[in-house]
């Protein structure tokens, strides 16, 4: 923008004389309205609409009927008055233009004319009157058409483009598009198409009249059974969405005909990117991914052939499809979602059922593009579609096409059973496990041929703290890259700080290895005030781990059911992470808000999912905070409250693994889930003899005092919070009462707790 001069520029521009464009003839719009108007007045003259009759004229047709009308006035007033016309065609001015007509100045008559002969209605026509005023409109109209049909339209024309492309893209034989055409074109003012019951229009028409459906076959030429063949819902125009339910254009249509989008914008669709992971990679432990391969190679493309893959976000549902692909050696196309910015207007009242239809359309463009080409359809995020669309017409869609489809969905909720069963196959997909994520991550570093960016030791400890997807991956390592390159940053910090970012972008739950890691500086067990024999509890725990490496799918359950209770902070979580080193086990961690979910049945799924990542990696399984949802079904006030509670002990009764709940409200239990468990330990408060011991192995450097010793209702998770309030603090500031002060606030600060019984006597 040239600030200097703005206005001064568009003054300029302004008064600029332009030469005047060479007439470019009238549009294919107008042309066949005007074929349509010839053929209503050719089936019947009592279709004549005046108005839009008399405004398709040009000029020297108009001056033509105003000279005749003009006449007719001029005869009339010779006439008697009992057999005069009582219609007023021209008025005033029809006198004042014969007297000018041929040899002066005519238009501003002709123009008022017109403006009176369009504003007459039916009702002021007598029979003969009507008929009359017919034979002087009609045929003065059908010679100007003819003659304006005759010239045509450019070669080049844009319209004819837009429906040429519209036509190709959408495989339509000349019938359909002759029903299209006429369902655009009816909307237009100039397509008043007078009922022969109702007469002229009084110029108060609705756009959305409800269509005269006889009029179709006569505008277009069809018959009425050829028409009623091409507007039904079994229809070519149906399926692709081209029209809706209540034979409408689609919007997109109507905005890719006037020239306001391309048709590309109706097909909404893209060729897959490659997979970044090898097929073989993804399959290795799949080996359904093999009997997929087999069903593609060999697809009859005269049948249908439906594969859903669905199952929790992020676990590589699209990355295996992309791969199956390249496997097979076929090209996949993907129906992109509609971006849901697009609001048509103002009206959002429709919009997700017009999301889902363009997709509908978007899938029968790729097949019938494809009809002689062996290809797959990738129907991405397709939950809404699955679980939302109106079933008959998903069924059908399913049925019809016959290029192989995969669907890919994280919800499978509200998904009809008649849709399931039209499933030729399906796999779950469940959360990686760490090891999994470690190879997805390895292979993404050698896809950007950086193999050895980072160590084998710290690929898997990235993978099993974040447990992201591989586009998650590709985006930190896409960081990393030029880090390395430059010699300035770690890469491994570049990862760690991009996989940090992106989990918490996404309330993704991270760090699993972390949580194995003791939150004290120094771990004891010997301070633990427990009702159980420690080393009874870590021998049972050994022996069953020595039996865990060989159990396997087929095996029958076997688990170790442990439940840790107690008042919080008196080291139950510490002793999971504790065991989890001493049997050098991944730990997969669960609290309360990583299993709750907001709708119903996404609770059971989450538990279930939990069970299936730990028992496949054979880690041992945490539930903190079980109360949450193992309580007392007797006290459930809810039906999913029961059928969490069901959930959780079935997954207990078939898990092969070690599974651990901790709870701080034992007695909220339910009393089945609680006889579940094989061992049971209480946490309790430090003894005397405990405080010393975690003091040691908090502070090493100083001497526990007496009164410490003597402080009940002290658990080793005081001891962890004082020692961070303290840890920065300069040795010569920490001092032993420093220390127990914060302890006495620590303890004052629990719920329930009365201060003034901190010491014991």
């Amino acid at each position: 923008m040239n600030k200097k001069n703005y206005f001064q520029n568009i003054a300029q521009q302004l008064n600029r004389k332009v030469a005047p464009a060479e007439s470019e003839g009238p549009s294919f719009a107008l042309l066949k309205i005007m074929e349509y108007w010839v053929r209503f007045l050719q089936a019947d003259s009592d279709y004549l609409n005046i108005e839009p009759i008399v405004t398709l004229m040009n000029f020297e047709t108009q001056t033509e009927l105003v000279y005749a009308l003009a006449k007719i006035e001029e005869e009339n007033l010779r006439l008697p008055a009992a057999v005069a016309s009582r219609v007023n065609y021209c008025g005033p001015h029809g006198r004042q233009f014969l007297k000018k007509y041929p040899n002066a100045d005519y238009h501003f008559e002709v123009k008022h004319c017109i403006n009176n002969i369009k504003n007459l209605t039916r009702d002021v026509f007598s029979e003969a009157e009507w008929k009359k005023f017919k034979n002087t409109v009609i045929p003065l109209f059908l010679k100007f058409a003819w003659n304006e049909l005759n010239k045509g339209v450019a070669e080049n024309d844009a319209t004819m483009a837009r429906i040429e492309k519209l036509q190709n893209l959408s495989h339509l034989q000349d019938d359909e598009i002759e029903i299209i055409l006429y369902l655009w074109l009816q909307e237009y003012g100039e397509m008043d198409v007078s009922s022969k019951k109702k007469g002229p229009s009084t110029g108060n028409r609705s756009r959305y009249m409800e269509k005269d459906f006889d009029l179709i076959p006569i505008a277009t030429g069809l018959s009425k059974q050829r028409v009623s063949d091409l507007l039904n819902g079994e229809s070519l125009l149906a399926k692709l969405g081209l029209i809706n339910e209540e034979v409408d254009l689609e919007r997109d249509v109507i905005f890719h005909l006037n020239g306001q989008s391309e048709i590309t914008r109706i097909s909404n669709v893209e060729m897959a990117e490659a997979p970044k992971i090898p097929f073989k990679t993804l399959a290795k432990d799949r080996p359904e991914a093999e009997t997929l391969v087999y069903l593609l190679k060999n697809h009859d493309y005269k049948k249908p052939l439906n594969i859903l893959f669905y199952g929790r976000a992020g676990t590589g549902k699209s990355e295996l499809a992309k791969a199956l692909a390249k496997e097979v050696g076929l090209p996949m196309y993907v129906t992109k979602t509609s971006d849901k910015s697009e609001r048509y207007g103002n009206d959002l009242t429709n919009l997700s059922d017009t999301i889902l239809r363009r997709r509908v359309r978007a899938i029968r463009f790729i097949a019938i593009n494809n009809e002689n080409a062996k290809t797959i359809i990738l129907v991405d995020e397709a939950d809404q579609m699955l679980n939302s669309f109106e079933k008959g017409a998903l069924n059908m869609l399913m049925e019809d096409v016959h290029t192989p489809i995969i669907w890919i969905s994280n919800s499978m909720d509200h998904v009809e059973e008649s849709t399931c069963r039209r499933f030729d196959y399906s796999m779950e997909f469940q959360n990686f496990t760490a090891d999994k994520r470690a190879v997805q991550l390895q292979s993404v570093l050698e896809t950007f041929h950086v193999p050895h960016l980072i160590s084998k030791e710290e690929v898997k400890s990235i993978a099993a703290e974040y447990p992201v997807t591989v586009g998650g991956y590709t985006k930190a390592v896409q960081n990393a890259i030029p880090a390395a390159k430059q010699k300035k940053v770690n890469p491994v910090d570049i990862i760690r700080r991009t996989l940090d970012a992106h989990a918490n972008l996404l309330n993704i739950s991270c760090d699993n290895t972390r949580d194995k890691t003791t939150h004290a500086p120094a771990y004891t067990l010997s301070g633990l005030n427990i009702d159980q024999n420690i080393t009874d509890i870590l021998e049972i725990a050994t022996n069953f781990n020595g039996i865990w490496d060989h159990l396997d799918g087929s095996s029958a359950a076997q688990s170790l059911n442990i439940l840790l209770y107690g008042a919080p902070g008196t080291g139950k979580t510490e002793f999971v992470r504790y065991l989890a080193r001493s049997l050098n086990r991944n730990l997969v961690i669960k609290r309360a808000s990583d299993l709750l979910g907001k709708y119903v049945g996404e609770t059971e799924a989450n538990i279930k999912a939990a069970f299936s990542e730990a028992e496949e990696s054979k880690a041992i399984l945490f539930f903190d905070e079980a109360d949450s949802f193992l309580s007392d079904r007797n006290n459930a006030e809810r039906n999913f409250e029961v059928q969490q509670v069901n959930e959780l002990l079935t997954q207990m009764e078939n898990f092969n693994g070690i599974f651990i709940a901790a709870t701080n409200f034992n007695g909220r239990l339910d009393n089945a889930s609680r006889r579940r468990f094989a061992i049971k330990v209480k946490f309790d408060y430090l003894t005397r003899e405990g405080i010393e011991n975690v003091w040691d192995s908090f502070f090493p450097k100083l001497s526990c005092p007496e009164h410490v010793k003597r402080m009940t209702n002290l658990a080793p998770g005081d001891f962890g919070a004082v020692y961070n309030q303290l840890r920065y603090m300069p040795a010569q500031k920490l001092t032993a009462d420093r220390i127990a002060k914060a302890l006495e606030r620590e303890i004052d600060a629990k719920e329930g707790v009365e201060n003034k019984r901190r010491m014991g006597f």
